[in-house]
């Protein structure tokens, strides 16, 4: 995924700083930085970080003869090299129906190619002590390798031939095709899959976020059948989306390391630069701003509260993506201080993060806060962003934190792959990013005006989004029994409702309606389909309604609102159920037609029309009998045919249907023939 205006890069000219000895100190603090390595990626680094030198200064933008942009970074003395190569395309670009597509490619490369099984090519890496692995995000996809600095030129001629382009031979293909299923974790559809997947079509879905909240429109169904995508990928729809969209005028690489930058480039140029060029092709996507803000407030079983907000950001420019990396460095130290490290400490830990979907990216505050210190934490949250949107943070201190921020940066970007780490997480699209950015040196210079221009516009409320999950405010076995009082009360109410008086003394001849088994499996079957399709559109209200409800602040109408709901989804279940005609009741003046619950229909002499014998398919042809569910058949014996003046016809067996002809020719004054 991309946009297409290209931009400059976001450099500014290197400027160190030494801070003093409590600068340092601070530093030491845990504080996040941009891309820091992992215990497993990390060399070791110099104590005194005042005079580590600035690790994203020098990097050089080279140009290959069909189009592949290198980034070049001489890291020396640094043991290993990391050389990556990535496109800015990814799950995104898969077709529908096609599932899966851009994963597998990215699988396929690392296959059997030029001779060498893919055992062998995974060797020549991993036998040199090296690592290598290739991700597949939605609008990216990115290829690594990093190994140590003597066999570095070999890491690149080895990534080169990873993303040649391959024959995607049948046979290879569907060795290949396994292990995407394995790492996904799909199989076929069984029976529950199918009536899950029926019961969930696409009308019954609500845009997910992306689409919601930055216009992303849907291309795919909402639960497409993966499997089956994945099983039907062919060679040439592999072919196909290699050829479309892995083009060398599309390709980053980026090489970080102790290598010489003549020989290196060389390199490069022998196997990346050996790539047919061809027409780039890049993901478009349109973005529209909704222009509103969105909260929600949601109670559940949890000790803390889980605060949540987002902060859109719609295609911003390189300075702007940088602006919000040093905003969330500097962000998530401020929090720690006064909300983890301080006298109160509120949270266990208040993370700012970046997530980004192609031109559609966003600020994420996340914590979990003691419930008797969200007010306490929330004023916190809202001073340090309103300090940031006015430019009303103390001189001095905002040069401290600056300068820890700084510092922090540097020292955990000493590595190799901690730098190429940043190809992979922002600086992918070379639609924003034409020279790879010196990232310290911007921090340094970044002044409290221009990142109060920017916090104004990315912490407007009409871009922003609130999730707040608290703790239930009762115990969980109070909630139960709350559940069952709301579902009493609507037994009790539905049984009053729907329940005549009848003088019971006045009855004369009892007799039930027996069913035949196959009416029997069909109105269950009919009646759990009902069901179903009122629980779907029960769902498809529900969706819709669900960001009103959950708008709310206030547990009292939320729970009011879904009781409602629920009361009435019950009463239409019960009212279903107490239709179906159960007996029959022949009293002194009238018959009463007895449903299974509650409901009972009484009907005079002087309104009925008509009581006979009939068989089929005499009783089926009334157009009254299709008002209601037939009881009967008459194919192998006749049943009663009763047809009121108005409303629903009739037609039974019982246990004796000759008998009770008998007693309702009598009670009608007519024989029942």
């Amino acid at each position: 995924m991309e946009h297409s205006r290209a931009r400059a890069p976001a450099t500014s000219p290197v400027r160190l700083v030494r801070p003093d000895c409590l600068v340092c100190l601070v530093c030491l603090v845990g504080l996040t930085g941009g891309a820091p390595p992992t215990a497993a990626q990390q060399d070791s680094v110099p104590a005194d970080t005042a005079a580590i030198p600035n690790p994203f200064a020098g990097f050089e933008t080279h140009h290959l003869a069909n189009g592949v942009k290198v980034w070049f970074k001489q890291l020396p003395g640094v043991p290993n090299v990391s050389v990556s190569a990535g496109i800015a395309v990814g799950s995104d670009a898969d077709p529908p129906g096609k599932e899966q597509l851009a994963h597998f490619t990215e699988h396929m490369l690392f296959s059997d190619h030029d001779g060498r099984t893919e055992q062998e090519i995974k060797d020549a890496v991993e036998g040199l002590g090296g690592r290598r692995n290739g991700f597949t995000y939605s609008d990216h996809t990115y290829y690594y390798v990093t190994i140590g600095k003597e066999h570095g030129l070999f890491a690149i001629e080895w990534l080169a031939g990873v993303l040649s382009p391959h024959a995607m031979d049948p046979e290879v293909v569907e060795r290949g095709r396994q292990p995407v299923l394995n790492e996904i974790g799909v199989r076929p559809r069984e029976l529950i899959d199918h009536l899950g997947a029926l019961l969930n079509p696409a009308w019954l879905s609500t845009p997910d976020f992306w689409e919601r909240e930055f216009g992303i429109e849907r291309r795919r169904a909402p639960n497409p059948y993966v499997w089956r995508s994945l099983m039907g990928i062919t060679p040439e729809d592999l072919r196909g989306f290699y050829d479309r969209y892995y083009a060398p005028g599309g390709m980053t690489v980026t090489i970080v390391g102790d290598l010489d930058p003549a020989e290196a480039l060389a390199v490069a140029e022998r196997t990346f630069g050996s790539f047919p060029d061809r027409p780039v092709n890049r993901w478009e996507v349109e973005l529209e701003d909704p222009g509103r803000s969105r909260s929600a407030y949601i109670w559940g079983s949890r000790a803390t509260i889980r605060y949540q907000s987002r902060h859109k950001l719609f295609d911003p420019t390189a300075e702007e993506i940088l602006t919000a990396l040093f905003v969330r460095d500097l962000l998530n130290r401020r929090l720690g201080q006064r909300l983890r490290y301080g006298e109160r400490k509120a949270v266990y830990g208040a993370s700012l993060s970046l997530a980004q979907r192609g031109p559609a990216k966003y600020l994420l505050l996340t914590t979990q806060i003691d419930k008797e210190d969200y007010e306490f934490a929330t004023g916190i949250i809202d001073e340090e962003v309103e300090f940031l949107r006015t430019g009303t943070f103390d001189a001095a201190e905002f040069e401290a934190d600056r300068a820890a921020v700084v510092e922090r940066l540097r020292s955990s970007n000493q590595t190799a792959q901690s730098l190429n780490n940043w190809t992979q997480n922002y600086f992918y699209d070379p639609g924003t990013f034409a020279d790879f950015p010196d990232v310290l040196s911007f921090y340094q210079n970044l002044t409290q005006e221009q990142v109060a221009s920017f916090a104004r516009e990315a912490f407007d409320e009409s871009r922003s989004g609130l999730t707040v999950w608290r703790p239930q405010p009762f115990d969980q076995a109070v909630v139960v029994a709350g559940v069952g009082v709301l579902v009493w009360l609507n037994l009790t109410l539905m049984g009053r409702l729907l329940t005549k008086p009848v003088d019971m003394r006045e009855i004369r001849y009892i007799a039930r309606f027996r069913l035949p088994v196959v009416l029997r499996v069909a109105y269950a079957v009919g009646l759990m389909a009902f069901l179903i399709g009122l629980a779907m559109l029960a769902g498809f209200v529900g969706n819709r309604l669900d960001p009103w409800v959950a708008s709310v602040e206030s547990y009292w109408v939320q729970t009011a609102g879904i009781a409602a709901v629920l009361f009435v989804g019950l009463a239409v279940v019960l009212l279903t159920y107490s239709a179906a005609p159960r007996k029959l009741l022949l009293f002194t003046d009238h018959i009463r037609i007895k449903s299974r619950a509650w409901r009972s229909r009484a009907l005079h002499a002087e309104e009925i029309a008509e009581i006979s014998i009939r068989r089929f398919p005499g009783a089926w042809l009334t157009p009254r009998n299709l008002l209601g569910p037939p009881l009967a058949f008459g194919l192998l014996k006749p049943g009663i045919h009763v047809r009121p003046h108005r409303g629903r016809s009739y037609f039974f067996h019982t246990r004796d249907t000759e008998e009770l002809a008998e007693v309702l020719g009598e009670w009608w004054g007519s024989p029942v023939e």
